[in-house]
């Protein structure tokens, strides 16, 4: 029954309504079960919630019972709360994911009809104030639907919250169990996580260089982008990696295009980044791939503002494998490039217009094409390097490529001393 707060001065108002709290007694029974009937008939519930069916009949029973309780005693419908069996209905919805709309439906439909039933008497008696009363119960049902819309909504979304959190919790220990041990029971991680292990994954860490609700909105967008690039139809399994961060592993054996995501990621505007892991199969390919999705996005955090947005584990893995000794990266740094190894935006210039220099081949006119100048700047700055810093660039150039690549996704060894 609803718990209630009583004042005399409430009791008064509410004491005109008294009789036809009294006088729906005997109906209550038969405006039950036709609420139910009919509650079935316009708002089925589906094969996932069927087992629900006897919970929200006897929810019904005791919402009906409650409101004729609250009219028959003269009871202020503002200080009503919902009756037991009513929240853990609510409670019960939540978490199974009906929406809150179908509960609220719901009991509108049980407010219409035991208004009826009131207005119903108020006409079988005559007198000048019918209008009055019907009035006054009109009043009464739009308190009280209000009162129980909101508590049950505050019911539910507690629920839902609590429900959610809990089940994002269980999901983030399987992954972890997942990715760092070997005894786990695939099976019951397969059920639990609605994702099978036993195919190819390619792992992807999204995170959002915004915060707050915006980052929300980034992520799930960038979710979004990342499926639809994949070809998956949304059959990724998601795993948050902290307040705007996830990593995702799609089901594909099809590496991703990243000059073609770049691109749509640059015309998006989102705040975000992307790592990607390399293709994997099977639950060693799924650790495979996050692991590496999860070096990637070090290396492009430890490369700042530069980095491109989106990241290929594989194109850049000889430096995401280097990061853990910082001393040995800016010595072999400075021992290859000397003072251009220096921290300004000239040296910087120089560095970057070397470094496409020998991806192109030691070609003049491709680098000035790539770098969009002419060929004769291009010219000047290699002069520069090889005259002024004496750097050679005609003989094996892989340390040097290596060291250039160092200075790319590590810019902390410019300014570090050793």
């Amino acid at each position: 029954m609803f718990f209630v707060q009583r004042t005399e001065a409430r009791v008064a108002a509410y004491g005109s309504l008294v009789w036809v709290g009294q006088a729906l007694g005997p109906r209550v029974d038969a405006i039950t079960a036709d609420l139910i009937r009919v509650t079935e008939q316009m708002i089925p519930l589906n094969d996932v919630a069927a087992d629900l069916a006897e919970m929200r009949a006897a929810s019904i029973a005791e919402n009906i019972a409650a409101v004729q309780y609250v009219l028959a005693n003269g009871i202020d419908p503002s200080t009503v709360s919902p009756p037991a069996g009513a929240a853990a209905y609510a409670q019960r919805l939540a978490r199974r994911g009906v929406p809150l709309t179908i509960l609220l439906r719901a009991y509108g439909l049980g407010q219409y009809r035991i208004l009826d039933a009131a207005i119903g008497l108020i006409l079988a008696v005559p007198g000048p104030d019918q209008a009055a009363r019907i009035a006054e119960v009109l009043k009464f049902a739009g308190t009280y639907l209000d009162r129980l819309n909101s508590s049950m909504g505050r019911i539910y979304e507690a629920e839902r919250d609590r429900w959610l959190s809990s089940r994002q919790a269980a999901r983030q220990q399987w992954i972890a169990r997942l990715l760092d041990h070997d005894d786990v029971d695939v099976a019951a991680a397969e059920e639990v996580l609605g994702y099978r292990l036993d195919q190819w994954h390619h792992a992807a860490e999204v995170w959002s260089t915004v915060t707050g609700a915006e980052a929300v909105r980034a992520l799930e967008q960038a979710r979004q982008l990342l499926a639809a690039a994949m070809g998956t139809g949304g059959a990724e399994l998601v795993a948050a990696s902290g307040d705007r961060a996830m990593c995702l592993w799609f089901p594909t054996g099809q590496p991703c295009a990243v000059e073609k995501l770049t691109a749509q990621l640059e015309t998006s505007g989102l705040p975000v980044r992307v790592a990607l892991g390399p293709v994997g199969e099977g639950l060693s390919g799924f650790r495979r791939s996050a692991r590496s999705a999860a070096r990637a996005k070090a290396l492009v955090v430890s490369a700042g503002e530069t980095a491109p947005p989106v990241v290929d584990y594989d194109t850049i893995a000889p430096f995401a494998l280097l990061s853990d000794d910082p001393d040995e990266l800016t010595g072999l740094v400075h021992r290859v490039l000397g003072p251009l190894a220096g921290d300004g935006a000239k040296v910087e210039l120089l560095r970057n217009t070397l470094d496409v220099f020998l991806a192109e081949g030691a070609s003049y006119s491709r680098t000035a094409r790539v770098l969009d100048v002419h060929r004769n700047t291009v010219q000047y700055r290699i002069q520069q390097v090889t005259g002024r810093y004496g750097i050679a660039v005609d003989t094996d150039t892989f340390e040097l490529r290596f060291a250039l690549g160092i200075c790319r996704w590590y810019p902390h060894v410019l300014t570090r001393t050793i």
